[in-house]
Order: structure tokens, then C-alpha cells, then sequence
């Protein structure tokens, strides 16, 4: 072992190098190793993030955003943020009031420690919205940013441990309605368009942030066929069923302000727990006239899983 490191320090005062002493940092690789993972959980604390984005009517229409991303470090230092967008998808950048220059390399934008401080610093960024999580049709979107593509979305710290506060505001064609993990804080209309502020939600990670907006039909159970409403009772029944379970068996009250349930033609998977508004497959949850016994025991399952995923993955994180 003593002539290894002999050999080590010798090749490295050599200046060929040795692979261990002079490995490049894997903070500045693309993704996000381990190693970025634990040393931004271990300088940023009180995170939140304060989003907004403009959505056209048309499908074909970019989407533009904007982001204050806002935390604690005692110290000032580098800050690297996800994004995988091009960097010409990045439209300014401002940390603490004072525009700065920057590095946007390998999915990530990287702030210099001479444009932080110690203590509370707010990163605002303009951007273009990346299109892969935003799963836009003719007159609906909604996000899907599990596992890790909230940085397809938007500027983040898109590792699981760093939950935040989400503050969402929405600009949408006036005819549409909208839905996010939290509740509506004010809606206004002018020059057929409508603004929505959303209030901060409870501490997420950055998969659990979500919207759905669109021209959604919004009858008593947003929906107007009559065999569907027919069974949205039964629906609400099971859901209220595997919360007071899970209260029961958790000895937890329902950690979050509200349980909405989105049901979306064509959405991926059965269901994804996004606190406050968990998305549906309609498939799953509407079924036909005569539904078999193992259908009904899937919906059943489904309803049951997404629900404890409200304790076990969103209020409790891996």
C-alpha cells in the first residue's frame, strides 16, 4: 500500500497524473451524481420555489416561464441547478437582485460563489419551458415529472431529499380551468386571458410538483357522461375509504391541504400521488357497463396505492 501512494505521488509530481489524485469533480457531470446530490443537501436549506408560466391555446406554441428559487446557505458558495434545456433556452438569470454571469454545461446552470452570500439568496430565472413533461394535446397539459424530469421542465434542484415549497402561477386562455397540488389563492380574466395564483404547497420533492390545465369540463364531477357520473360515487367512497384507513393505521392525519383526483384519457399509468391533485387513467376509473370482479378489484388497488402514497413516498421520502 506505502509504495502505491509512493508511486501515486511520484507519477503526479511527474505531472502525468494519477487517476486518484486528480479524477475530475463528478458534481459538473451531466445528471446528478451522488456526490452533487449530498453536498447541496448538505449548503442549501429553506428552500422554495416560486414558478410561473404562460400557456398558449395552441399545442404549437412555446411556453414560457419564469423562476425564484430561494434558500439559506451559512456560507456563500457555488450553486449548481439542474436543467437540461439548451442554453439558449435560458433567457436571464438574476441572484439576489444583480444580473450575473453564468455557466450552462452538462444539464446544469452554474452560479459562481462571488454572486452568493451568506444566509438567504433568490435565484430568478426567465426560460422556455422544455416540451418532455408537459404531455400537451389539442386542449389540455398536464405534467408528469417522476423520476427525475422536473429539470425537463424547469430550472431545480431535481433530487428528492431537497423538498421545497411550490408557489404556482398560471396564465391560461380564459376559457380553461386548472389544477395544482395546492388551492386556488385567486383567479382574475382580461383580453381573454386568466390568471391563477395557487398557494404555496406543504414541503415536496421535485417529482411531486404538478398542474393540470385545459379546457376541462367542469360539471359537478367535471365530467357530463352519465355512466361515468354514475360511478363517481363509488369512487369517492373508495378514496375516503383508504384515507380513514390509512389515518387509522399511521396514527397520521392526512398530511396535506387537499385531495383531488384528475381523471385523464391516455395518461401513462394507472396513477401518479401528487399530493393535492393525484392524476387517474380515466381508463381504469371509468368502466364499461358490466365490469368483471377483477376490474373492479383493480380500480380498487389502484385507488388504495395512490392514497398511501400520500404518507408513504410523498409525506415520507426515501
Amino acid at each position: 500500500k506505502e509504495l502505491i501512494k509512493v508511486l501515486c505521488l511520484t507519477v503526479a509530481i511527474a505531472t502525468i497524473g494519477c487517476t486518484e489524485e486528480t479524477k475530475e469533480d463528478p458534481r459538473y457531470d451531466s445528471g446528478i451524481s451522488r456526490e452533487l446530490a449530498e453536498w447541496r443537501k448538505a449548503t442549501i436549506s429553506n428552500l422554495s420555489y416560486k414558478l410561473h408560466f404562460d400557456l398558449p391555446a395552441e399545442r404549437s406554441e412555446a411556453v414560457d416561464g419564469s423562476v425564484a428559487i430561494c434558500f439559506t446557505m451559512a456560507e456563500a458558495e457555488e450553486v449548481i441547478i439542474d436543467f437540461r434545456e439548451p442554453a439558449s433556452s435560458i433567457t436571464s438569470i438574476e441572484v439576489n437582485g444583480i444580473v450575473h454571469d453564468y455557466r450552462a454545461e452538462n444539464e446544469h446552470i452554474i452560479i459562481p460563489r462571488t454572486a452568493t452570500v451568506a444566509g438567504e439568496n433568490c435565484i430568478s430565472i426567465a426560460f422556455r419551458a422544455g416540451d418532455q413533461s408537459l404531455n400537451r394535446n389539442d386542449d389540455f397539459l398536464y405534467t408528469l415529472l417522476v423520476p427525475d424530469r422536473a429539470r425537463t421542465l424547469f430550472p431545480v434542484f431535481d433530487q428528492p431529499d431537497l423538498k421545497a415549497t411550490f408557489e404556482l402561477s398560471l396564465s391560461l386562455p380564459e376559457e380553461w380551468v386548472a389544477v395544482s397540488n395546492s388551492g386556488v389563492r385567486s383567479s382574475t380574466k382580461a383580453d381573454g386571458r386568466q390568471h391563477i395564483e395557487f398557494h404555496p404547497t406543504e414541503p415536496l420533492s421535485t417529482y411531486l410538483f404538478s398542474f393540470v390545465a385545459g379546457a376541462l369540463n367542469v360539471a359537478t364531477y367535471h365530467e357530463t357522461d352519465p355512466e361515468r357520473i354514475a360511478q363517481i360515487d363509488e369512487i369517492f367512497r373508495q378514496v375516503v375509504a383508504s384515507l380513514e384507513w390509512l389515518e387509522e393505521y399511521t396514527g397520521v392525519a392526512y398530511p396535506f391541504a387537499k385531495y383531488d383526483l384528475v381523471m385523464l384519457p391516455g395518461f401513462q399509468y394507472g396513477g401518479m400521488e401528487h399530493t393535492g391533485a393525484t392524476l387517474y387513467n380515466a381508463g381504469q376509473m371509468f368502466l364499461g357497463d358490466n365490469p368483471t370482479l377483477d376490474e373492479e378489484l383493480r380500480r380498487t388497488q389502484l385507488i388504495a396505492h395512490e392514497t398511501a402514497h400520500m404518507w408513504f413516498g410523498d409525506y415520507v421520502t426515501m
